[in-house]
């Protein structure tokens, strides 16, 4: 791409052309040890069964949804969707729990799709707007949701309970 050529990201029409052989699915038992090591990509380190667990709580958990990216005979990556009734407004609360594309597998559109799937789903399921945390040292994730279209809104902060 040139550099006075712009990325395409809200049409989706570069990345459909660097993820074509790309295939997003609901997430399942068999994925533990892959999810595991994506979620090591996020320094949220994971052993595959405490992965399984996960994939198996959330698989009994309507309210969250997790999908995966397949590229090259692996996983590439993967995003979940949470979906929460909220006290201050009509609509359901969507927010992108998790979203990691693999190293090798960066670049290619292959997280821009993921991020097609949950707002589908959190459209389908009534949500109007779809929040996401993300660490203040990801410059370079920032720049990608913004340019999907995501808005700097605010400050999280988080206690430990335990």
């Amino acid at each position: 791409m040139g550099p006075h050529e712009k990325d395409d990201v809200r049409g989706g029409r570069r990345a459909a052309a660097r993820a074509s052989s790309v295939a997003i699915r609901e997430a399942t038992q068999r994925d533990a040890a892959a999810v595991a090591a994506l979620l090591g990509e996020l320094d949220y380190p994971s052993s595959p069964s405490q992965a399984a667990g996960r994939l198996e709580r959330i698989a009994a958990d309507p309210s969250t949804w997790v999908v995966v990216a397949e590229a090259e005979s692996e996983l590439a990556g993967l995003g979940a969707l949470h979906v929460q009734n909220l006290v201050e407004h009509d609509e359901p609360g969507c927010e992108v729990a998790a979203l990691v594309v693999g190293q090798r597998f960066r670049r290619r559109g292959i997280g821009e799709l993921l991020m097609q799937a949950l707002e589908n789903e959190a459209r389908r399921r009534g949500g109007k707007v779809m929040v996401l945390n993300t660490a203040h040292r990801r410059a370079d994730a920032h720049a990608f949701y913004e340019a999907l279209g995501y808005e700097h809104t605010g400050r999280r902060y988080a206690k430990k309970l335990a």
